[in-house]
């Protein structure tokens, strides 16, 4: 089982409420940590997932893009659209579910990266890029274009911009990844973790603000789901 002090990484949707989430959850792991350090104080600190932890955001983890269905609710869509279902039926003007399908691949490529320590050449590494979205991208671009940057700063050696890479620690043991996002793309995300079709996402259903794990059972190539919509928080 995942502990919270192996967690190195943690992914965060760009979106508010993802962003309040991991902010509330960090904020609450912070306070009980010093409750216990007060506790035992002659107790050496432990670093754990909320004081020592590479955290990033990324728009690979938005939720799926409803398109003209934004605020529309379900039950409203199907007045119109009777046995309608995001998974399969998709939505006007907003993403299918090949497009969540290949934002989570992404993500699971990164964070099986990160846990083997290659590049995705398979190429033993100590940090790797974080994925982009086409508008990141794009953004990034822009941004590059607007500065200028002096011939003698391009040295070798130089430190990768700490929100656009993520670095590898050397112990394998403390290499667990959290993913803090949305209901409908978590779903799609579990299907792919186990390598099926995105739609098989219909099957998971997800509560809100509830905690899952993915892992392993024998290999890293043995991808389980060992806790799924559990309640229980730490």
């Amino acid at each position: 089982m995942v502990h919270i002090d192996n967690i190195t990484l943690v992914l965060v949707s760009p979106l508010q409420r993802a962003q309040q989430t991991y902010e509330q959850l960090r904020n609450g792991g912070i306070a009980r940590e010093q409750q216990t350090q007060q506790q035992n104080p002659n107790s050496p600190p432990r670093p754990s997932c909320f004081t020592q932890t590479q955290a990033r955001t990324s728009g690979m983890l938005v939720e799926w893009d409803y398109g003209d269905y934004e605020g529309v609710t379900t039950k409203e869509i199907l007045k119109t659209r009777p046995n309608w279902s995001l998974f399969g039926d998709n939505v006007p003007n907003g993403e299918t579910v090949e497009d969540v399908s290949a934002r989570a691949d992404a993500i699971i490529a990164l964070i099986h990266n990160y846990q083997r320590g290659i590049d995705p050449n398979g190429d033993s590494t100590t940090a790797l890029t974080m994925p982009k979205t086409r508008i990141e991208l794009e953004r990034q671009k822009s941004l590059q274009n607007q500065e200028t940057v002096p011939a003698d700063s391009a040295q070798e050696g130089t430190i990768l911009d700490e929100t656009n890479c993520v670095q590898i620690p050397t112990d394998v043991g403390r290499r667990d990844v959290l993913v803090v996002a949305h209901g409908h793309f978590l779903r799609v995300f579990a299907a792919r973790w186990l390598k099926l079709n995105g739609l098989e996402g219909r099957n998971f259903v997800l509560d809100t603000a509830s905690v899952s794990v993915l892992g392993y059972e024998h290999t890293l190539e043995e991808r389980v789901i060992k806790v799924w919509n559990s309640p229980a928080h730490y």
